[in-house]
């Protein structure tokens, strides 16, 4: 069981790369370079683990790492409650309740009007041969198996803008701008990546979900979490990047059409 939580403001990482092995989980952390003009760094995680779970938050703010800041404390505060919704036998219909109601919560949006700058937030929760996510804004959440690569899948979200959670917040809207899915995972080794916008926005690596799936697929996740920060570094990239990548093997067979049965 684990349970970490960092934002850009205790720690930048600038001109430094970072990689961290959370239990099953490997982190990823570079600030940017000063030498292209960055100055601080404004992501964020938290993240929780439990016997066959995990819980992740990745965060991307701008103005300031105020906004995630008030996002990580408000799930930790809540980490009773979201190991209990994670154990239970309904979880996939607990979880999404207990993080909708923070993000709902009087107190919560009236700290966020109070708060400089504002933050996209990706939420996903796996245990055993399901995930769930939800995402307010730019981040972004790979499924990797090769089952999925023949057909082309890798982005499990899309990537939206004008969504945050923070001084200007998608939550307040009379209806809240966010997207969510649920999706069960192949048989054997699924690879799961999380990653700020700081690595898609670098123009020389142009990254997709195909380059990805062809690095991933001939290294583990430490090194290739080590490949991507070492890129990033290389190309004096500006944008603080963040990854979260894990593995989880599945031994039961997934949907398959009735005449493949």
């Amino acid at each position: 069981m684990q349970t970490f939580s960092w934002t850009g403001d205790q720690d930048a990482f600038l001109d430094t790369t970072d990689v961290k092995q959370i239990g099953s989980l490997v982190l990823g952390r570079l600030g940017g370079m000063t030498q292209a003009g960055q100055m601080k760094n404004e992501d964020g995680v938290v993240l929780f683990t439990g016997e066959n779970w995990e819980f992740v938050l990745l965060m991307d703010a701008h103005h300031s790492a105020d906004s995630a800041k008030l996002v990580a404390e408000t799930f930790l505060q809540a980490e009773p409650e979201l190991r209990k919704a994670c154990e239970a036998v309904t979880a996939f219909g607990q979880v999404p309740t207990v993080i909708t109601d923070q993000l709902s919560r009087s107190s919560f949006l009236e700290a966020c009007r109070n708060v400089n700058g504002e933050t996209a937030c990706l939420f996903v929760f796996r245990k055993d041969a399901y995930v769930w996510w939800l995402s307010i804004g730019d981040c972004l959440f790979y499924l990797f198996h090769s089952e999925l690569e023949e057909m082309g899948e890798f982005e499990q979200n899309t990537r939206h803008f004008y969504e945050w959670i923070g001084q200007q917040n998608a939550w307040s809207l009379p209806v809240p701008s966010y997207t969510t899915g649920t999706r069960q995972l192949r048989k054997g080794k699924n690879r799961l990546f999380m990653t700020t916008d700081g690595l898609l926005e670098c123009p020389v690596l142009n990254m997709n979900g195909q380059k990805l799936y062809d690095l991933l697929s001939r290294v583990d996740d430490d090194a290739f979490v080590q490949r991507l920060l070492s890129d990033l570094e290389s190309h004096v990239v500006r944008d603080s990047s963040t990854f979260v990548c894990w593995t989880v093997d599945i031994a039961e067979e997934g949907l398959i059409p009735s005449d493949k049965l």
